[in-house]
């Protein structure tokens, strides 16, 4: 077995004590032993068990699985397009699915969760191949420029149909980011999806791994490149878009989970595509923790303050690749 698995068990452990500290801490605080309780002996008749059972596992649980789904999306962004500061909310995936979801509402106020996620789905894979096509032969910082202004401009439409129809309180969840409101139909419904794109990818690997070295090195190691640029683009704007359904718009979390793997785990996707959904995982349901420790502070907050430095960083890093 290749030493590159060996903190596996750790990683794992990790999200396991992510989840035990994320159901105890919060607006209102709850013991380990009620929160084992909860998992091991539930009583219903219990009003603590049941606000852990009913609000709080379903939060954590989305938080994890959201997680999961954006960073896996942003590692395979920044691999498909070759640009380190690619993400779904600098592409503008965040934005144009938040819109198409904000427009379904108002169309279809009575729209269920899976249709809510097709919805989200279709707007942030127009937005995302529009700004890819727009840069395709320039350089990243070209993408960085289209994509925030592209989504200032889909936010702009989006506050304007918020203000005429009077949504505020429901796009406030969107903008904000988090996983409050969510529900075991919900997350039940997601996890196989979300499983199934990400074992997908995980079978890409090494289709992800040859177009890491360029397109000239692609095409003489006799790879399809539309074909699987497009495949993995698909199945990584599904993720994003099925987790702006879950969570809303978060930021930064494509970006700083996978640049931590990849500075760790090195840039084979067979690893760093697990490390980077388990990392992504941990670091999403411990952010929404202290969200709620906070008196629910808006959860991009908490992650822009690990997110927005490294962001920086990667800048000022590799500053002449992007000049």
């Amino acid at each position: 077995m290749d030493r590159k698995w060996y903190p596996l068990p750790i990683v794992a452990m990790g999200i396991l004590l992510s989840f035990v500290a994320a159901m105890m801490f919060g607006t209102n605080t709850y013991t380990l032993q009620q929160v084992l309780e909860v998992i091991f002996s539930l009583d219903m008749t219990d009003q603590a068990h049941q606000i852990l059972y009913e609000i709080r596992m379903p939060r954590v649980l989305g938080a994890l699985l959201a997680g999961f789904m954006i960073s896996i999306s942003g590692l395979v962004l920044q691999s498909v397009t070759h640009n380190d500061l690619s993400e779904p909310s600098i592409l503008g995936i965040n934005a144009g699915a938040n819109l198409a979801i904000i427009v379904g509402a108002l169309v279809l106020p009575t729209l269920p969760f899976i249709g809510v996620m097709g919805i989200g789905f279709i707007g942030g894979m127009l937005v995302g191949l529009v700004i890819l096509s727009m840069t395709r032969y320039r350089s990243p910082m070209h993408l960085i420029l289209a994509g925030a202004g592209i989504s200032l401009l889909l936010y702009a439409v989006t506050d304007f149909l918020v203000i005429t129809f009077g949504l505020g309180q429901y796009v406030a969840f969107f903008t904000a980011g988090g996983a409050a409101g969510q529900s075991m139909s919900n997350i039940v419904l997601v996890f196989p999806i979300a499983l199934v794109l990400a074992t997908v990818l995980l079978f890409l690997a090494k289709e992800l791994d040859i177009l890491l070295f360029g397109d000239e090195m692609a095409v003489s190691l006799g790879q399809n490149q539309t074909l699987y640029r497009g495949v993995t683009l698909v199945l990584a704007i599904m993720l994003a878009s099925m987790a702006v359904a879950m969570v809303g718009n978060v930021v930064f979390l494509g970006l700083l989970v996978p640049h931590i793997v990849k500075m760790l785990f090195g840039n084979m996707h067979r690893f760093t595509i697990v490390y980077t959904g388990m990392l992504g995982a941990m670091i999403f349901a411990l952010s929404d923790m202290f969200a709620r420790v906070f008196n629910e502070t808006p959860v991009n907050a908490i992650i822009a303050v690990i997110g927005l430095p490294f962001f920086i960083y990667i800048i000022k890093k590799r500053g002449r690749k992007y000049a």
